[in-house]
């Protein structure tokens, strides 16, 4: 005799799980400050990918170097893309390394301006190690939510205005410096943003979640 089909076995009723409340992101001073860090760091990096070739050619260092000092900088984050994080992650507070990025980024802008091709080497350098806030913001996004959904949600909250944040920079740059003829005024904007820019990190370092400040 054929056998008809098996019933399929009926699903055991699952005990309905209780929903995350929801997260109000633009609360959060946390998300606040985070936000304005990428958005500042961003600002400097381009900044320095957009001129800093051309702040060292006006100071009479020939083309080639110049392109050579820009790769020194540019290569001085994958080293330090893997060691920042790390350091950050064993740390309550991310405070320390921000102000320690800050400070290479006023040292490198200030040679830049006192003594550009004398100590270009350095300049680059310390301005390559400043640039690095770049992976301390990605690693503080994930250290600053406690869930997965708060992570993506503070993740696309501080990129996307820390990037709007950063379109401005370096065509204000472009700005003064053809109005004024010369990078003493562009290069003290750029000084001049790095001193919110590590306020904002110190603020965004703390040993908090967003969860504690948006959660409704």
């Amino acid at each position: 005799q054929e056998r008809g089909p098996r019933p399929a076995p009926q699903a055991h009723a699952r005990a309905p799980q209780p929903s995350a409340a929801p997260l109000r992101i633009t609360r959060s001073r946390t998300a606040w400050a985070l936000a304005v860090f990428f958005g500042l760091q961003a600002t400097a990096a381009y900044i320095t990918m957009g001129w800093m070739p051309q702040i060292f050619r006006d100071a009479g260092v020939p083309a080639g170097t110049a392109g050579l000092l820009l790769a020194v900088t540019m290569a001085m984050g994958v080293p330090l893309a893997f060691v920042i994080p790390r350091v950050a992650t064993r740390l309550p507070r991310q405070g320390p390394i921000v102000l320690a990025l800050g400070g290479c980024g006023l040292v490198g802008y200030a040679g830049l301006y006192l003594a550009p091709a004398g100590g270009a080497w350095v300049w680059a350098l310390l301005l390559g190690i400043a640039n690095c806030a770049f992976p301390l913001a990605l690693t503080m996004v994930g250290m600053r939510a406690r869930t997965g959904a708060g992570v993506a949600q503070l993740s696309a909250f501080a990129q996307s205005t820390g990037y709007l944040i950063s379109i401005p920079g370096p065509l204000l740059v472009g700005v003064l410096y053809q109005h004024s003829g010369g990078w003493g005024l562009p290069l003290a904007l750029m000084a001049a943003l790095m001193v919110p820019q590590t306020v904002v990190g110190v603020l965004a370092g703390r040993d908090r979640t967003v969860e504690e400040e948006a959660t409704r």
